[in-house]
């Protein structure tokens, strides 16, 4: 095909598309709203496993008291494993609502050792929740 043959059938090609594009833009689409509503939670911060070994943790000192507003990011706690004393971190932004696990307390790894309310407005059912859970299960003593 030529070059001239070419240049006439895209011509064409692009006319055909031409109305259909008006046509596309002149209809609305009306969408409903919708309300979406987020439900606050109330989160656990765990006992972490701070090395492949560790079975269970203890609470050097809580750097957070209950109350206060904390960050993803910010550290909440000493923890002491089997190898060496950590800063633990939080994942979740909210207030600190209970501390499950005191200082000098052992927990074992993966067990509450406090509990996060994302609005200050949550803390009692946080408080609520601890109770409920009985707080963390402590581990069992050293022989």
């Amino acid at each position: 095909m030529s070059a001239v043959a070419q240049s006439a059938s895209l011509a064409s090609a692009r006319s055909a598309f031409s109305g259909s594009r008006k046509a596309l833009n002149s209809t609305k689409t009306v969408r409903a709203a919708r309300s979406v509503a987020a439900k606050a939670e109330v989160k656990e911060i765990h006992m972490p496993a701070l090395s492949s070994t560790m079975t269970e943790g203890k609470i050097v000192s809580w750097l957070k008291g209950e109350g206060d507003a904390i960050s993803k990011g910010d550290a909440v706690v000493v923890v002491e494993s089997d190898k060496a004393d950590m800063d633990v971190e939080s994942f979740f932004d909210g207030y600190l609502a209970v501390i499950a696990v005191e200082d000098g307390e052992m927990a074992a790894v993966g067990a509450p050792i406090a509990f996060v309310a994302e609005t200050e407005a949550e803390i009692d059912a946080a408080k609520a929740m601890a109770a409920a859970a009985g707080g963390a299960a402590p581990a069992a003593p050293a022989p």
